[in-house]
């Protein structure tokens, strides 16, 4: 092929001329092919920098000059259709052809040619390779390829046998194809991909809302039952159970196969020859997939297909589920079978008594009546292997199986669960004594904080470890910076920190990881003695700032404060904390940080303070202000005179400032809540100790921390330091609480974890556990995260150990909160009684008694899951006297499961009184 033949084709592609594209490309040999094809290429280079040249004249442009750069755009797109044309003609080898037709810069802009046309150039061409393309292309579909390209697919794939391999992309495409007229004009069962695809259909996830919605179910069981055997119905059967014993995937992906399970009508006879794949979905599939298996079977059994043997085995594998819905249903299938069993009665009775163990009272009660309704037929080893299930049953329950058995129910040991361990007493660690350990320190302390886990309970900052960095940095750093520059550069290489570098996070969304960044790199760079830096951070004037400033450094601050202030109050601390240490590094370094804690618990002693501020004005330096103001809310609350007096005497503005906090006791914060409003609703409010005190306001830290919350804004942006915020302020941990409750809602609704990582922290703060802690326990109580609600076990756990659980104030606020529908008792319950079995038995009691009399007057759902819980705890507890709702509400009449757990309540209070 000459270059005047490619000018024939170079004329076509000018012009978006398929026709003519496709008239220069046919018939043509291999030699010519292969002389175009460098041609080729280089024509396409040079339509995408075209194509990118005009998208760029589209940005800060006038509206005419858009609209012109907007029509040229327009006449480069609409030759890329075309050039993928030119491509299917001319291109050898399976690997480009495949790329160049998946290419999805082709389609950009208003195109309408079809795939038609490239599969009719392939064809013509009779290429070897062509199975090997269809395979390459059915590999590179996606949900984002042009719908004609991915129907061209399909085609290919029927034309040349090739299996379609298991991707969920090409599935959905065979599905909707499966909704155009023609194909359900002629039917399901005439599509020649309909055995090759059926399989993929159980094989891939993703997939099964294809099966859920629209009529591609009734479709698939209308060609499995109709004439010409298209597609046996046993594919269809054995897909499905094959996928839901496979489980996996999300959520919605199994209801799917259990639709088309019921469109099927599964005859008697083809579940018999199944039983196996049905009893294994009994153990540990979805509640909705284990009852479909469980009505089969039940289904088989009545039939007599399913023996009374099997359906002993099969019982104890559903009641060690924790399901009360399947619990009573194989209940009550047993209550049918006993009858139609009796040579098998004591064995299905022994079965049942699994049921005694369940965490659900009412299946162990239903199952005791049951066992007390048969007893006659119940064999001497069948009653002895009972009445030791039995131990599990509770008290109520054990008095009423044992006269039925004839014989001595034994009783278990009735001892409470011992109390929760005190936790361990924390100490302080020694400062950081050498540049070799600081630089170990530090390299862990980034590995936990790239993790980009947020609000994780495991892989949290450790406070302590924090503050011993940063305290060992900033001394570094004033003593031998070139030792400290030697140690920490493999760390900062290891993690691309550039040595020097303090400002490149200055623009950037806030994050304390970025902040860290920026501080080790001021760490090991010169220092600027130019502190006018420090002094705008501050929000000085810099009159007299040198010529060479950086005439963007005022953009960049604006900008980082900017993104500071939308931030919570302990955010915005942190953030100020270690920007300030970062700029007081390059600019006016000092030996040591006065904020350093003494106590884990980030507690500073008074006199540490002041001796540290002693030490200052001795040497002639001046602590930095964000750090001279973290100190003093570190301090603790109450006054002392003698440290004062001493204070006083440093004769320094910072001494002037410690001297004031300890004569009159520290500022302390309040937490309101309004009424009539939701959880979320707090506002704190500082509230000075004397006028000699810094109130908010004066004392920017102290404002910062004391601004209520905007619950419109996420609350933390990388949160693996929520674990310092308690530390920011030790004396008053229920401020902190009220910052984190802003983002809890989030936990019960969505399955975001925002702010339960702290909520244990709070809880083993010294002083803590006041009621706006509680309301947090409370809502992290109802998250949707089984790891969101361990933490919240935990934390009142460590309140309990600590004798700092009010369990009538956590009642109080959980009655609360379901009122407003904040907390679903079904996930709270169980939360609880796990708190109660580690020893908090006696407060969850207390929160139990004390929420008793409200909810009962308007009853939640799975209210009766609470009672019956009180009716576990008041028995640890010994707990007695009447409860006059309970006793009242008892008294009804009815047989609802509320009632039942309201008398045996009741029963056990009168017992124990």
């Amino acid at each position: 092929m000459t270059d005047d033949a490619f000018g024939l084709l170079e004329k076509a592609l000018e012009a978006a001329d398929h026709a003519a594209v496709r008239a220069a490309v046919s018939g043509l040999g291999d030699r010519e092919r292969r002389s175009m094809v460098k041609p080729l290429r280089a024509y396409h280079r040079r339509w995408q920098q075209e194509r990118d040249e005009a998208d760029q004249w589209l940005w800060g442009r006038g509206a005419r000059e858009r609209r012109a750069a907007q029509g040229r755009r327009r006449l480069v797109y609409d030759r890329g259709p075309a050039l993928r044309l030119a491509g299917a003609g001319v291109l050898r080898g399976p690997e480009e052809l495949a790329r160049w037709l998946t290419d999805r810069r082709f389609f950009q802009g208003p195109y309408r040619e079809g795939f038609t046309a490239e599969l009719e150039l392939l064809r013509e061409r009779e290429a070897p390779w062509l199975r090997e393309l269809t395979e390459r292309l059915a590999a590179r579909v996606d949900d984002a390829t042009r719908t004609d390209c991915r129907l061209g697919v399909l085609d290919l794939l029927a034309e040349t046998g090739v299996t379609p391999p298991p991707r969920a992309e090409l599935v959905r495409s065979w599905v909707h194809r499966s909704h155009s007229r023609d194909v359900a004009a002629a039917g399901l069962g005439r599509d020649p991909l309909l055995k090759a695809m059926v399989p993929l259909l159980f094989a891939v996830d993703e997939v099964g809302e294809l099966l859920e919605n629209g009529p591609f179910a009734q479709r698939l069981v209308a060609a499995a039952d109709g004439d010409g055997g298209a597609l046996p119905r046993a594919v269809l059967l054995d897909g499905v159970l094959r996928r839901l014993l496979r489980g996996g995937g999300r959520a919605g992906d199994l209801r799917g196969p259990l639709r088309l399970y019921t469109l099927l009508e599964v005859t008697t006879a083809e579940a018999a020859g199944r039983v196996r794949e049905l009893t294994l979905l009994l153990s540990d599939a979805p509640s909705a997939v284990a009852a479909l298996a469980q009505a089969e079977l039940r289904r088989l059994e009545e039939a007599e297909r399913f023996t009374a043997g099997e359906l002993c085995e099969i019982t104890e594998v559903v009641l060690f589920r924790p399901e009360r819905k399947l619990a009573d249903a194989q209940l009550s299938w047993l209550a049918k079978a006993v009858p139609r069993h009796p040579e098998h009665a004591g064995a299905l009775l022994t079965a049942a008594g699994a049921a005694f163990a369940h965490s659900s009272t009412q299946v162990a009660q239903r199952a005791t009546r049951l066992v007390v309704r048969h007893a006659g037929a119940l064999t001497p080893a069948a009653a002895e292997e009972l009445s030791v299930r039995a131990e599990s049953l509770p008290a109520d329950l054990r008095t009423v199986l044992g006269p039925a058995l004839g014989i001595e129910v034994s009783a278990p040991d009735g001892a409470p669960p011992p109390p929760p361990p005190a936790p361990p007493a924390r100490t302080s660690r020694a400062p950081i004594g050498s540049l070799a350990e600081l630089a170990e320190e530090t390299a862990q302390l980034l590995s936990v904080m790239t993790d980009g886990v947020r609000f994780s309970h495991r892989a949290e900052v450790d406070p302590p470890a924090l503050e011993r960095v940063l305290a060992a940095v900033v001394s570094a750093a004033h003593e031998d910076r070139p030792g400290l520059i030697a140690a920490l550069t493999p760390v900062l290489d290891r993690h691309g920190i550039g040595l020097g570098e303090s400002e490149s996070y200055l623009r950037s969304y806030t994050d304390p990881l970025g902040e860290l960044c920026d501080l080790l790199g001021a760490a090991t760079g010169a220092v600027r003695r130019r502190d006018s830096g420090l002094r705008r951070f501050y929000g000085h004037a810099a009159a007299d700032e040198a010529p060479d400033a950086d005439p963007f450094f005022g953009t960049r601050l604006g900008q980082w404060r900017t993104n500071a202030e939308r931030c919570p109050g302990p955010v915005r601390v942190l953030l100020h904390r270690l920007r300030e240490i970062t700029f007081g590094l390059a600019h006016a370094p000092v030996p040591m940080l006065v904020a350093t804690p003494t106590e884990p618990d980030g507690t500073l002693a008074a006199a540490q303070l002041t001796e540290r501020l002693e030490r200052a004005a001795r040497a002639g330096w001046t602590p930095w202000e964000y750090d001279l103001q973290l100190a003093l809310l570190r301090l603790a609350p109450e006054p002392e005179p003698r440290l004062a007096e001493r204070a006083n005497a440093i004769g320094s503005p910072a001494g002037d400032r410690l001297a004031d906090w300890l004569s009159f006791g520290a500022a302390r914060a309040t937490v309101q809540r309004p009424r009539g409003l939701r959880a979320i609703g707090l506002r704190p409010a500082a509230v000075p100790a004397r006028s000699g005190v810094p109130a908010a306001g004066s004392d920017a830290l102290l404002s910062w921390l004391t601004t209520p919350p905007d619950v419109r804004r996420p609350l933390y942006p990388r949160a693996q330091l929520a674990s310092c915020w308690p530390a920011l302020w030790p004396a008053q941990p229920e401020l902190m609480a009220a910052f984190v409750v802003s983002a809890l809602p989030e936990l019960v609704d969505n399955r975001s974890n925002e702010g339960s990582g702290m909520i244990a922290a709070l809880a083993e703060t010294p002083g803590s556990g006041g009621p706006v802690l509680l309301l947090a326990i409370t809502l992290t109580l109802s998250a949707t995260r089984a790891e969101d609600r361990a933490v919240a076990v935990d934390a009142l756990l460590a309140l309990a150990a600590g004798r700092r659980l009010d369990g009538a104030t956590l009642g109080a606020e959980l009655t609360a909160r379901a009122r407003q529908g904040e907390v679903k008792l079904s996930r709270v319950v169980p939360a609880l009684r796990e708190a109660a079995g580690s020893g908090a038995y006696r407060e969850i009691w207390d929160a139990v008694a004390a929420a008793l009399p409200s909810t009962l007057a308007d009853p939640p759902h799975r209210l009766a899951d609470l009672v019956a819980l009180g009716t576990e705890c008041a028995t640890w507890a010994g707990a007695g006297g009447e409860i006059p709702a309970l006793t009242e509400y008892a008294a009804r009449p009815g047989s609802t499961r509320l009632l039942a757990e309201a008398r045996r309540l009741r029963d056990i209070l009168a017992r124990d009184s």
